[in-house]
């Protein structure tokens, strides 16, 4: 009888140890040792859709989890078989590992703030949605530079005229004197957006934080498509809920971001323009067979003078340096027509994403599972490389054929587990992650 009650007790606690164990919804798969994570799906099968013509489809989404279990496969043979990463695979690990700092401090950030909508706000948002504004604009990074310029233009728009005009540095924002055109909902900072569309006409107002820094507004003129019913409002307060929540996320990042940016910055401004000229230069002349021989030389100068002076100090600040070596580093992982666009912008990026990278650093963030779970997936990606470089029977060839590929994978699905989750997978479409 007393084995019975021992066994019954043991039967109980195991039940209820079991139940207290959280199911971790995030893992999509496991392949031997690795994982395969909701934000690995999701980021492989939004890249695939967005950049290709497929559809989304049970078929689809399958693959998709078929080729990333391949990866980890590729990966777990590659440590089985202690295949080292090259420089240039862990130079890119070191960037991924970087980024999810930053998405896990930014992610800290926002669940540290609660977001209210209410239906009267979803109902101004409405209304914005169906409207459109001519609006003007000074714009500068330092709050203090325009608080001064505040006070100086008063609400006269002729002086407001006169500061664009000077401040400026672009031609077509020179001459249109700060004017931004007609403005549709959705296209504005979401601090500037929520600022233009209630401010009244022709009135100065700022300055006005963004996601870059600081601006005065003036709304010269606005449009607004009168005939909306509460029919259309009601079919469109869902999405819009979730895009107030999203803008607000977005203002709260940028507001602490810009606060790590404010504390004890210091900026050489003549360094700073005549590095991201050299760095312009060589992007624009970038393809050395179509430049000039003349050209080449004084690209080449650019390229030795970048590397010399990798570590000239740009940017100083309370813990730190951002140097020539900083800003290169950080460009990697962004478009190169965005710089070409605008590279003080990208300037300003980099630096915010050192910044950040520092501030979860010194909040311990890379020890958070998520982060490390992260780190794993981009160490899979360059060791899945370097298995299958490995692999190759002609060195001088880079492919496998299909069928070899084919071969080797389900050689290596005998010889590691898998478990495959397919209600945690299902779950990302029911909540709308793609």
């Amino acid at each position: 009888m007393n084995n019975i009650r021992l066994f019954g007790f043991l039967l109980i606690s195991l039940f209820i140890y079991t139940c207290e164990i959280e199911e971790d919804l995030s893992v999509i798969a496991t392949v031997g040792n690795s994982i395969i994570t909701d934000d690995d799906f999701v980021s492989t099968y939004s890249n695939k859709l967005i950049n290709t013509s497929i559809k989304d489809s049970e078929f689809e989404r399958l693959r998709t989890l078929d080729e990333l279990i391949r990866t980890r496969l590729f990966a777990e043979e590659a440590r089985y078989e202690k295949l080292s990463i090259d420089s240039i695979g862990l130079d890119r690990i070191q960037l991924a590992t970087e980024k999810a700092i930053r998405e896990e401090l930014y992610d800290s950030v926002i669940e540290s703030n609660q977001i209210s909508v209410p239906d009267s706000l979803i109902r101004k948002h409405f209304i914005w949605k169906n409207t459109e504004i001519l609006l003007k604009h000074i714009f500068h990074l330092q709050k203090d530079k325009l608080d001064s310029l505040s006070a100086f233009i008063g609400n006269n728009e002729k002086i407001f005229d006169q500061v664009a005009e000077e401040l400026f540095r672009s031609n077509n924002l020179k001459k249109s004197k700060g004017s931004l055109g007609w403005v549709s909902y959705d296209v504005l900072d979401p601090n500037i957006e929520k600022f233009a569309f209630s401010m009244p006409l022709d009135t100065i107002m700022g300055p006005i934080r963004s996601g870059y820094g600081w601006h005065i507004l003036l709304k010269k003129d606005e449009k607004k498509q009168m005939i909306i019913s509460e029919n259309d409002y009601q079919n469109m307060k869902f999405r819009l809920k979730e895009n107030i929540i999203k803008k607000n996320r977005q203002t709260i990042a940028n507001n602490y971001v810009n606060d790590l940016l404010n504390d004890h910055i210091s900026i050489n401004d003549d360094l700073v323009i005549n590095t991201l000229n050299q760095i312009r230069r060589i992007i624009q002349k970038r393809n050395m067979n179509q430049v000039h021989s003349n050209d080449k030389e004084f690209v080449l100068k650019d390229i030795l003078n970048l590397k010399m002076n990798s570590n000239t100090i740009l940017a100083s600040y309370k813990d730190g340096n951002f140097t020539t070596k900083d800003l290169l580093n950080y460009l990697r992982n962004s478009n190169p027509k965005l710089f070409l666009d605008n590279p003080i912008r990208a300037f300003y990026m980099c630096l915010r994403d050192k910044l950040l990278t520092n501030e979860g650093m010194r909040l311990k963030l890379l020890n958070k599972e998520k982060v490390q779970r992260k780190i794993k997936s981009a160490e899979d990606q360059f060791l899945a490389r370097e298995f299958l470089l490995n692999t190759l029977p002609n060195k001088e060839t880079i492919s496998i054929p299909k069928e070899e590929l084919e071969r080797i994978t389900l050689k290596l699905k005998n010889k590691y587990t898998i478990n495959i989750f397919h209600d945690h997978l299902n779950l990302l479409f029911k909540d709308k992650r793609i």
